[in-house]
């Protein structure tokens, strides 16, 4: 896994998860987070959703199914998923109004990515 601390405080940090080490009270994260239980790198990201109460909409199929099922009416998306499916849930994103930002791309194909709302 080669997740680095940078790529992966830089996504959280956008994301608005609470930071408990810091001591400060922040609101619970609102973003959903997808994940492709098939990549090892999101074992990481599941497990700092599950700590902060973030949702986690695993990616078993089709992404356009995700979409058109669960993700299209949320305001703050992230994810790690393969290029392709990332690729289609910004191009989806996109055409409702969201913000793709692209924080990391791995050696097996795997992409950090988070999409917000304007």
């Amino acid at each position: 896994m080669n997740t680095t601390r940078r790529a992966f405080l830089i996504a959280t940090g956008v994301a608005g998860m609470p930071w408990r080490s810091l001591g400060i009270a922040m609101p619970v994260s609102t973003r959903i987070w997808v994940v492709d239980e098939d990549l090892p790198q999101s074992r990481v990201l599941v497990r700092r959703a599950r700590l902060t109460g973030a949702g986690i909409a695993s990616l078993s199929g089709d992404a356009g199914w995700l979409w058109i099922e669960r993700l299209s009416s949320l305001h703050a998306i992230g994810g790690i998923t393969r290029f392709a499916d990332a690729f289609v849930l910004s191009q989806l994103g996109a055409d409702a109004g969201m913000r793709a930002t692209h924080h990391r791309a791995f050696e097996n194909g795997a992409v950090l990515w988070t999409l917000d709302r304007g």
